[in-house]
């Protein structure tokens, strides 16, 4: 008799803790909602992290790829309907169900530790709902326009740069260079960012 292989039971483990960690923080929203509005919670998202690992395990065994962006369709659809029937239901629970999907497949095609750390990333991100909009609401034209300089350094003009040596003795590395410039704006962003924070 073969070994039980237990490599896919790790994965799919795997997948329903980030759903978990997920539902957690929805299931606690959910109990300090002076309204009552319906949220997913800790059952439904771990089993919607399961479900995209199945799909990412059907995609995988049957080489067919689109598997696994139909389960996340699937999964979209259901939320949105479910939550159909509110005024205002909101869009975030509806798109953390999406991720929570793909982090699942994430981790039935051999990257669990990106999908966990996108589960800590999303968790984070839906547990300072207050205070990222309260920093949102305390940016000045000012702060956007600082924010958008830097990523113009970062994002643009630091990847088209060329990562040669270039000019005498090979003294000059513009990509080199302008990582300087990128650094000392990141510092300069952040000790303003402080001071305003």
């Amino acid at each position: 008799m073969e070994p039980l292989a237990l490599e896919p039971f790790y994965r799919l483990g795997a997948a329903l803790l980030v759903g978990a960690l997920i539902g957690f923080e929805r299931g606690w929203r959910k109990r300090d909602d002076p309204e009552g509005t319906r949220t997913a919670g800790l059952r439904t998202f771990a089993l919607i992290a399961l479900f995209g690992s199945v799909c990412g395990l059907l995609a995988q065994s049957l080489q067919a790829p689109w598997i696994t962006v139909l389960g996340i369709v699937i999964i979209a659809a259901v939320m949105i309907a479910a939550y159909a029937k509110d005024d205002d239901p909101g869009a975030t629970t509806v798109i953390a169900a999406i991720l929570c999907c793909a982090y699942g497949s994430l981790v039935w095609l051999g990257h669990k530790t990106t999908a966990g750390m996108l589960g800590v990333v999303t968790t984070a991100l839906l547990y300072f709902k207050a205070e990222l909009r309260n920093i949102s609401e305390k940016l000045t034209r000012k702060d956007i326009v600082s924010v958008l300089q830097f990523g113009a350094l970062t994002l643009i003009v630091l990847p088209i740069l060329p990562n040669t040596d270039m000019g005498p003795y090979k003294a000059l590395n513009p990509y080199q260079t302008w990582w300087m410039v990128v650094m000392i704006s990141g510092l300069s962003l952040a000790g303003y960012a402080a001071l305003r924070l």
